[in-house]
């Protein structure tokens, strides 16, 4: 972003939100890979102890959620875009299973998100992860087959919550997240976005020169800037609506970061480094959130649940293990945690790199315990682009270090299962089942099967 000093990207849109509110410097993804870091979002759990522990779990069917917190404080809730926390493999409609060229099917991504498995979000525009930036589709509430986003999915989705919010009559109170695909791999995006001179760009010390990390990060640029007009799109339209211009709070934040060629990756993260682990994560609320620009307090996407309840006036349940920084948000005296706990679980193991770690950063070090037994340990104080690994020589720091992360892990094991046991929350009504071979003999599944073209007449009459 612009006002974080990136030399490459121009963001006014983003810059805005964060001169007129507050941007955290050091915010952190405690998961950085899709779905665990989601589950995270939306829980206020660690992965390792939350409803969501690995790229290819779900969010558990009764598990709560600020979506479902909310509801129960009289919001309406909505969700747009990608989601990544629902993918059940038999899950695609008889239509995507029909044309496989239009609809993409697959081993994850096309799949139909089971009411189940939506975090109790009830109007439903989203879909799982089909990184087809120009061929997006979405599910629609209950409906069984997918439909199209017209043009790229950045563009589409955010017209789509603009006319939406343009559209809500309720009475309620809404909870609205948008979540675009971009900046993400493939790397496509319209032509007049891809407009920077690769030979041109500023790299990182620990860019690796590649010509392919160069075309990959220009586009990356490409995509952000898009992503940035988009936002400002939006902010307009909540300015310009009697509904939601005097009392709205918008929160810009991301899942993970991407290498981008530093360190000699490229479309990548997964590890504890900053390319990968470092997201923005802006709180914007005009009359209610003072002015403050940067701020480098320790936030990460645990803390998001609470921060948001805080922020919102609502309680915040006994379930959560994240912080609420509403206090600090508001610019009142704050003391935030010391340090974050970061870590891969369920590391989809697509390469023999992506292994399961556990770490730990604080105000100047960082520390990651691998599974293989290899240690990390980087002053990111001295060394801001972790080149060089401390952890067979600073053996002092790398103790301290292994012993808090120790600390964090005990205080952060409680089973998942306890919290669904006391706070578990019940469906609204049955999922429908659209795969061919429905296992409606399980009488705990909780299923419909699809009903039939009779019955879909008969229901929209």
């Amino acid at each position: 972003m612009g006002h974080m000093g990136d030399p490459n990207v121009k963001t006014p849109a983003m810059d805005q939100m964060a001169r007129e509110g507050l941007s955290f410097e050091r915010a952190c993804s405690n998961c950085p890979i899709c779905t665990p870091a989601r589950g995270t979002i939306f829980s206020g759990r660690h992965a390792h102890a939350g409803p969501v522990s690995g790229f290819f779990d779900v969010y558990k069917a009764s598990a709560p959620s600020t979506a479902t917190i909310l509801r129960e404080a009289g919001y309406h809730t909505a969700y747009f875009g990608k989601w990544h926390c629902g993918i059940v493999r038999n899950q695609n409609p008889p239509g995507v299973l029909e044309d496989p060229a239009k609809w993409k099917p697959g081993a994850y991504g096309s799949q139909r998100t089971p009411e189940r498995h939506r975090a109790g979000f009830q109007d439903w525009r989203a879909f799982e992860n089909m990184n087809q930036h120009f061929r997006s589709f979405y599910y629609k509430d209950r409906e069984i087959e997918p439909r199209r986003i017209d043009g790229y999915e950045t563009d589409g989705l955010t017209d789509m919550v603009i006319q939406y919010l343009a559209e809500y009559d309720r009475e309620e109170p809404l909870f609205l997240v948008l979540s675009v695909t971009p900046p993400h791999f493939p790397m496509e995006l319209p032509d007049e976005w891809d407009r920077f001179d690769r030979s041109a760009l500023k790299v990182r010390p620990n860019f690796v020169e590649n010509d392919q990390f160069r075309d990959d990060l220009a586009r990356y640029y490409g995509m952000i800037e898009n992503l940035d007009w988009n936002l400002g799109r939006l902010q307009d339209a909540i300015k310009q609506s009697q509904t939601f211009s005097k009392n709205t709070m918008s929160v810009y934040f991301s899942d993970h970061g991407d290498y981008m060629g530093s360190h000699g990756v490229s479309r990548g993260k997964v590890h504890i480094h900053e390319e990968s682990t470092r997201i923005p994560a802006i709180f914007h609320w005009p009359e209610r959130i003072p002015p403050q620009g940067k701020n480098r307090g320790l936030f990460s996407l645990v803390d998001m649940m609470a921060t948001t309840l805080g922020l919102a006036g609502v309680a915040i349940p006994v379930h959560n293990q994240g912080t609420d920084f509403s206090p600090l948000i508001r610019g009142e005296a704050f003391d935030g945690p010391e340090d974050i706990l970061v870590e891969m679980t369920n590391n989809p193991r697509w390469k023999m790199s992506k292994l399961d770690w556990r770490g730990v950063i604080n105000e100047r070090w960082k520390y990651a315990f691998y599974e293989t037994g290899q240690e990390l340990l980087f002053d990111i104080e001295t060394d801001p682009f972790e080149q060089k690994n401390l952890a067979q020589e600073n053996l002092e720091m790398r103790d301290e270090m292994r012993t808090r992360l120790l600390e964090l892990l005990e205080e952060t094991r409680d089973p998942y299962f306890n919290v669904l046991i006391h706070h578990g929350v019940p469906q609204d009504e049955p999922d429908i089942d659209v795969s061919s071979d429905p296992e409606l003999y399980f009488p705990f599944s909780g299923c419909v099967q699809v009903p039939s073209q009779e019955d879909l007449d008969k229901s929209s009459t």
